[in-house]
């Protein structure tokens, strides 16, 4: 299969599919919380209340926006709603959101969405690294 190919680590770590390709949103829209919406720093995309740039501190200023903030590590919090951010020299590439299970979900461009283990399964060379992981600030967003 194609994910396997292009994520080796999640075909060695393991991820089940959720969805069908749908190219109506993409990951940083689905970590969101949107799936209606293509969300791209490029003109002619929904871009909330941050600078368009492709730098990873584009994609920070836009969680933060949503009321999240940095945090230390990608351990479930119970209440608490998690994305991971990655980059790759210093551009955003991907966004990843964690499950109420403490697994973790992604939107593959616009193909599939996923589940996987851990905030890492989906790193390497497509997605680069994670940056940082962001929870929701304030009151608990799950109960």
């Amino acid at each position: 299969m194609w994910i396997d190919n292009q994520y080796p680590r999640l075909a060695k770590e393991g991820y089940t599919i959720t969805s069908e390709p749908d190219d109506e949103y993409n990951c940083i829209a689905y970590a969101a919380g949107d799936r209606t919406t293509w969300w791209s720093h490029e003109n002619g995309y929904h871009w909330p209340n941050a600078s368009r740039t492709p730098d990873i501190s584009s994609l920070v200023e836009v969680f933060e926006g949503l009321g999240f903030e940095q945090c230390i590590n990608a351990s479930y919090e119970h209440g608490f709603d998690k994305v991971a951010l990655y980059q790759k020299n210093g551009e955003w590439k991907h966004a990843s959101v964690q499950l109420e299970d403490g697994a973790w979900s992604s939107k593959l461009g616009p193909d599939e969405d996923i589940r996987h283990e851990t905030s890492e399964s989906v790193s390497g060379d497509s997605y680069g690294v994670i940056h940082y992981i962001m929870r929701s600030c304030g009151a608990p967003a799950k109960t």
